[in-house]
């Protein structure tokens, strides 16, 4: 005879799987939900840096002009935007992938068939997996710690003389920075252009990593400077890497937290998957199986 402790934890188990698959119903909700928002708002950062460069090249005709290739046609960005996609497409994937694991596990609770368990457990494996992965993804773009954003981008913004964060006008972007990414005003003359003209970039009052513009400041940028030459902590003060990591967080940090959040319920699923396979002592598919292979004769 089974323990009736052991009875009531089975029977526990396969209740709290049910409840756990209804809450998981509403994570894929989220997912979908969460990933296609991050997503939207990416690709119309894609498609404003795409404009942005059309409009930049045919201004200036120059074939080197920061985050442009102007020398394709039309003119096209050289900033990656899949990297900072990919997580949010993901999160919409596991999402719809999820619905189906989730409708697997109610049923095989319900009918508590071994098969259907093990198949359940296996796509919670797999789920786990995926969501995991795609969260670190997600994790390392809202802090920009990738090599596909530290060197097309950063490591392009943070090179050249002037430097190139100087020569990028921020202020195209604005629906993506706050305006202080764009409250400094750098004029660039083409010394070869003959009729002079002036290029206007906006730009951040500080240097690309935070510090204080040493030479040919402008007094706005002067007055984000403390006697330590470093950059005030001002509102009106910020640097171009802090720009874009107000931007790469609002891209990855949402897809990260709902998707780290859900391994919670995965691991409780997977435990409690675990509990009804096992069995109450004898009474669950795994043992009742088993039995079901003794002749009736052995049985007593």
């Amino acid at each position: 005879m089974p323990a009736p402790a052991r009875c009531c934890t089975y029977k526990t188990a396969r209740r709290s799987l049910i409840i756990v698959n209804l809450i998981d119903f509403v994570f894929c909700i989220v997912f979908i939900g969460v990933g296609s928002v991050s997503l939207i708002y990416a690709q119309s950062f894609a498609k404003d840096t795409a404009n942005y460069c059309i409009e930049q090249c045919a201004r200036t005709n120059d074939a080197e002009s920061v985050g442009c290739n102007c020398d394709n046609s039309p003119a096209t960005t050289t900033i990656p935007s899949l990297v900072f996609q990919s997580p949010s497409i993901g999160l919409i994937v596991v999402g719809v992938f999820s619905f189906f694991k989730v409708m697997l596990g109610c049923f095989a609770a319900i009918r508590e068939k071994g098969s259907l368990i093990i198949a359940y457990i296996c796509f919670l494996v797999i789920t786990i997996l995926l969501i995991f992965g795609f969260g670190a993804a997600a994790a390392a773009v809202s802090t920009a710690n990738t090599a596909d954003i530290e060197g097309p981008i950063f490591g392009v913004l943070n090179s050249g003389d002037p430097p190139n964060y100087k020569l990028f006008d921020w202020k195209s972007l604005d629906s993506f920075f706050p305006e202080a990414c764009y409250a400094g005003v750098y004029v660039d003359i083409d010394p070869l252009d003959e009729s002079k003209t002036e290029h206007v970039y906006n730009h951040p009052l500080c240097t690309f990593n935070g510090g204080c513009v040493r030479y040919d400041a402008t007094p706005q940028e002067e007055a984000c400077c403390n006697k330590d030459m470093e950059c005030l902590n001002k509102d009106e003060c910020i640097s171009g890497s802090a720009c874009l990591g107000k931007f790469f967080n609002k891209v990855g940090a949402p897809v990260a937290v709902a998707a780290f959040l859900s391994l919670i319920i995965q691991f409780m699923a997977l435990g409690y998957a675990c509990a009804i396979r096992q069995g109450p002592g004898g009474d669950g598919p795994a043992s009742m199986q088993a039995k079901n292979e003794i002749p009736m004769s052995l049985r007593e």
